[in-house]
């Protein structure tokens, strides 16, 4: 290859523009290990060809127009994250089209993708296409593969984590933007009690995560019963940080708020 762009964006833009948006999945043995394994709204799908690729590509059956849109990168040697919105029409629900956001990061081994971790917002597409009123789409990363390739930062490893294990600081703060439109915000659906980090991964001083938000529903859904109130739950979570000496300066947060409402009409 000859394009300028480091490895490991390469790769990204092979999973984000080659893959997702083109629409071909003769893509992904070239960017995907064999046995690449996503985690995802509590869900594992171990294996790239008989449980990865087949559910994206009914995904992509499903939105035959869909475009992912980039906002924000992280480009290290053995690691690759990004903020996205997805955006199509649904066979499904035509001619109703729905943009949702999310945070994907994915750890390399061997020059491949080899483990991801995700979550995307399908509470908000499943009102849009419920609706038939697509959200606006914030404008896109000017040059998102561009994004130079910075070593693993163990310092702002650190610091992500102490923030993320405060089950308060990690919902609060003005430097907190949460992915989701209208609806009950997610970092209000939660009592938060303790955090599980299932994955912290840094290039320079910006760390990618995915944690699971152990406590109680706070209450916010329309149909689900006040008596539900105090239900022990798990608000997954995913998201971007910013950091500067021993702080975080900015989050970008997305969460798994249809996840959580489907296991409480399910304990109802």
């Amino acid at each position: 290859m000859t394009d300028g762009l480091h490895p490991s964006a390469r790769l990204l833009r092979g999973f984000a523009t080659d893959f997702l948006t083109c629409h071909d999945p003769a893509v992904v043995p070239r960017i995907m290990d064999p046995a690449y394994q996503l985690n995802i709204g509590g869900h594992v799908l171990a294996g790239r060809d008989h449980a990865y690729a087949p559910a994206t590509v009914a995904q992509l059956d499903q939105f035959p127009g869909l475009i992912v849109t980039v906002h924000d990168v992280l480009v290290g040697p053995d690691m690759v994250a990004m903020r996205f919105t997805e955006h199509g029409v649904s066979r499904k629900h035509a001619p109703h089209a729905a943009a949702w956001g999310g945070v994907t990061l994915f750890q390399i081994e061997n020059g491949r993708l080899r483990h991801g971790w995700a979550e995307e917002d399908y509470f908000a597409r499943k009102r849009q296409l419920a609706s038939g009123v697509c959200d606006l789409i914030r404008p896109p990363a000017s040059a998102p593969w561009d994004t130079p390739c910075l070593a693993p930062d163990l310092q702002a490893e650190a610091v992500a984590r102490t923030w993320l294990e405060d089950p308060r600081s990690c919902l609060d703060g003005e430097m907190v933007e949460t992915i989701d439109c209208h609806g009950p915000l997610a970092t209000a659906l939660i009592a938060p009690l303790h955090v599980q980090i299932n994955a912290a991964l840094s290039a320079g001083p910006r760390v990618a995560f995915q944690i699971d938000v152990h406590g109680a529903y706070a209450g916010g859904f329309d149909d689900i019963p006040t008596d539900h109130v105090g239900y022990p739950v798990i608000l997954r979570f995913a998201g971007l940080l910013d950091t500067a000496g021993n702080r975080v300066t900015r989050a970008q947060i997305v969460a798994d708020r249809l996840g959580l409402q489907r296991s409480l009409l399910g304990a109802r």
